[in-house]
């Protein structure tokens, strides 16, 4: 087994555990945050060493195996979340201003007549 296919294992493990363990288990879920930080790592390190750093070495990935570096999946995962939480932040901020202005132009409207 090289050392890229263990290093994916362990990851694999240690994210589905996170995944799995319950929300007081908070203990339990420190370790395995820490523990697939420390095999993303190795996963990256592993993925540099089997296929070389940069561009050259992501297509080479892309065209051997056809999956990105686990660094780009975890950062691309990453701005996904961001992302979301954004839009529901401006959705709700939106939502919140058209409520004010339909309370304004009752009140105006109310005023007037």
């Amino acid at each position: 087994m090289t050392a890229l296919v263990e290093a994916r294992e362990s990851l694999d493990y240690w994210e589905s555990r996170l995944r799995t363990l319950p929300r007081r288990a908070v203990r339990q879920r420190r370790e395995a945050r820490e523990m697939a930080g420390r095999w993303r790592e190795r996963v990256h390190a592993a993925e540099l060493a089997e296929y070389g750093p940069g561009l050259i070495g992501t297509l080479f990935m892309l065209l051997t195996e056809r999956r990105m570096p686990m660094r780009t999946q975890h950062t691309g995962a990453q701005f996904l979340r961001l992302g979301k939480i954004a839009l529901v932040t401006t959705v709700a901020f939106a939502a919140t201003l058209v409520t004010l202005l339909c309370v304004l132009i009752v009140a105006l409207l109310v005023a007037l007549f």
